[in-house]
């Protein structure tokens, strides 16, 4: 009889202890949400534990986890795009499924520094990325889809004013791009900029971005290495339901008399050909025009930017572009039945931007070509999209050359 005692007593005094294990994982896990003290309190009330040992929890409670601020404030993004897309030319047509997947990841590890990256996929070529200017990946044979380090930079956040990024920065880090007319904005680049933001009151704001953006890495032989300068000072005005922003920027490519930059291994389309024979001087001067609201709850934007290369020392013509286009719709799309459509035109001269850096899906990105383009979003959830596209273009100079091409694209925002 003793002997079943024994046992007994120690069956209970086990299941009380590793109720009290469990008890502790579980507060320990939720002790972010303060809830730690209800469930000893809980575990109390039903006998599972004593009151002295509810108290001896309780003080112990605060102390079970101590994870770092920085690392309880990571923030985390992502998005997923299906694709459906058919290209014609003048003698073939090709029609492809294709994925994007994007993700990053943002922490703040001491005070008025960030530290960011992001991955994403695309297309590789001898396992390099072949193709800068695109984060799709078409579908093909059940094969597994690269991903690869789109972004990764470090920020230093100066009074909520100025912000320093390095590394290899996003896109809109660089400058303000409206419509991808001079850099596509799956490009994101490496090198160092810096950007500029003040309220000067009465609805009036100044914004600014500058960099200095390297194109490539260790050329040897002694050769200089093919960099980009940015500098880009900006307007911001805004009175009820009309804002409008206004930049004027200038790029530089110091490409001349350099080896010509190659911006993916694999791929000699990209920046090839004229690029060492001269530099490119861009002027850039932009504009865009919200009027919210103006029927009902949509509204209209209106928006251009015209382009020059001045440097005119191996081409006297073929050196400007422009694009124009305006939006009608809801601003955002954010619920079910938000709707908006764009139709722009653009145009690219020969020798106005650094071949194939623009918008990859005119033309293909190469310059040397006039057209227009139609989308249109419908929103499905507060998270979902789909989108419709419709570009068509052709050469400026030479045989007319077509090139048109149709999107279906459903995105979703994690």
């Amino acid at each position: 009889m003793e002997r079943k005692m024994s046992k007994t007593k120690f069956a209970v005094k086990f299941q009380k202890a590793a109720a009290v294990f469990a008890a502790v994982l579980v507060f320990a896990g939720m002790s972010f949400a303060g809830d730690s003290d209800k469930l000893i309190n809980m575990l109390a009330d039903k006998g599972i534990i004593t009151s002295d040992e509810a108290q001896q929890l309780q003080k112990e409670s605060g102390k079970t986890l101590s994870i770092p601020e920085w690392i309880q404030n990571i923030k985390f993004n992502a998005d997923l795009r299906l694709r459906h897309q058919a290209d014609w030319t003048g003698t073939s047509t090709r029609v492809r499924e294709r994925l994007r997947l994007r993700f990053g990841f943002e922490a703040n590890p001491v005070e008025n520094m960030t530290a960011a990256f992001g991955l994403a996929t695309g297309k590789t070529s001898g396992g390099a990325d072949s193709d800068p200017a695109s984060t799709n990946y078409s579908f093909q044979g059940f094969q597994k889809v690269p991903i690869f380090v789109d972004y990764a930079y470090l920020r230093y956040n100066i009074a909520g004013i100025v912000k320093i990024n390095a590394g290899k920065v996003k896109n809109d880090m660089a400058f303000w791009n409206i419509r991808q007319l001079i850099w596509d904005t799956d490009i994101n680049p490496d090198g160092v900029t810096v950007n500029v933001d003040r309220s000067l009151g009465k609805g009036f704001a100044f914004f600014g971005n500058a960099g200095w953006l390297f194109m490539n890495g260790d050329i040897g032989n002694g050769a200089e290495q093919p960099d980009v300068y940015v500098f880009q000072p900006g307007i911001n005005y805004k009175t009820g339901n009309i804002s409008v922003k206004a930049a004027m920027g200038y790029q530089q490519f110091n490409t001349k008399n350099r080896i010509p930059a190659v911006l993916a291994p694999g791929n000699a389309n990209y920046l090839q050909g004229h690029t060492n024979l001269t530099n490119f001087q861009i002027i850039d001067p932009a504009v865009e025009v919200k009027a919210k609201e103006i029927i009902g709850r949509y509204g209209v934007t209106v928006f251009g930017e015209y382009i020059k290369n001045l440097d005119d020392s191996v081409y006297k013509t073929d050196r400007e572009g422009g694009l124009y286009g305006i939006t009608f719709g809801d601003d955002k799309i954010g619920k079910l039945a938000d709707w908006n459509i764009t139709l722009a035109g653009r145009y690219l001269m020969n020798c106005v931007i650094p071949a194939y850096l623009g918008y990859s899906d005119a033309y293909n990105g190469a310059p040397n070509a006039r057209g227009y383009e139609i989308s249109a979003n419908f929103g499905l959830t507060k998270k979902a999209a789909v989108t419709l596209t419709y570009l068509d273009y052709k050469a400026i100079n030479g045989p007319e050359d077509r090139a048109s091409l149709m999107q279906f694209d459903l995105n979703y925002k994690f």
